[in-house]
């Protein structure tokens, strides 16, 4: 967990609260909330079908953003679970077969580790751990088994290389994959029109009023940060782990 980004995003919410309490004050003191008083009953039919088509489309957002964020941690694992065994079974190819494989992996592995993963994070694919990738799948095809069980064993190291490549294709797709730009914009613009709403709502006493201000900030601010760092698989405060690629470069 990155608790140095979550600090700073709580420091800048309390900064946001601080001032919006202040400029809530000054309005009490304009008589502003006496204005909003007389339409009090406008403001309650409006705050209930916001905050439910808030959180209908607060729901649906996180559970496919979750889906997706889970997707990427055990795609991880099964490459890595999958290279693994490329590794155990290149043992039996014996000579320079199996350690071109081992060099191969190993190499991979630490890049993915020290340059793709960043630049997944980053949005962007890394040209030179696909260039590895195709280093491991060249090891394997340029084996030459010179004894019968070795063939078969060889027959079994390309399925697991086609394995292998399905479950790196597919990280990488979902790890790019981003939430549409207009559904995190809808979602913002309706959490901020009922922040908006309870900040108008003339409530009849001040602690009464920005206490629930407060309350529905810090629930919203909540709701968009887990919406926006999931979205994010690699990078964020919460993150999936690269530690797979990390005890397979150690091996």
């Amino acid at each position: 967990m990155n608790w140095k980004l979550a600090t700073g995003n709580l420091v800048r919410l309390a900064l946001r609260l601080v001032v919006a309490i202040v400029v809530q004050q000054l309005l009490r003191n304009a008589r502003f909330y006496e204005l909003t008083a007389r339409d009090s009953g406008g403001l309650n039919l409006l705050i209930g079908p916001v905050g439910g088509i808030y959180a209908v489309l607060l729901a649906f957002t996180i559970f496919v953003i979750w889906g997706q964020f889970t997707e990427v941690e055990n795609l991880v694992i099964r490459e890595c679970n999958s290279l693994t065994d490329l590794l155990l079974f290149s043992t039996w190819l014996g000579g320079d077969a199996q350690t071109a494989v081992r060099r191969a992996i190993g190499d991979y592995a630490r890049r993915v580790l020290k340059h793709e993963w960043v630049k997944l994070g980053e949005g962007r694919t890394d040209k030179q751990a696909d260039e590895l990738f195709l280093e491991i799948l060249r090891a394997v095809m340029e084996a030459n088994p010179d004894t019968e069980a070795r063939k078969q064993i060889y027959a079994r190291l390309i399925e697991m290389a086609q394995q292998t490549t399905a479950c790196r294709d597919e990280r990488v797709a979902k790890s790019l994959t981003r939430m549409p730009p207009t559904l995190s914009g809808l979602v913002r613009s309706i959490a901020t029109a009922l922040l908006l709403l309870v900040f108008v709502y003339p409530f009849q006493y001040e602690i009464t009023g920005a206490f629930c201000f407060v309350l529905v900030s810090i629930v919203i601010f909540l709701a968009d940060l887990v919406m926006i760092d999931t979205d994010n698989p690699i990078r964020g405060i919460w993150n999936v782990s690269p530690r797979p690629f990390a005890e397979l470069a150690s091996r």
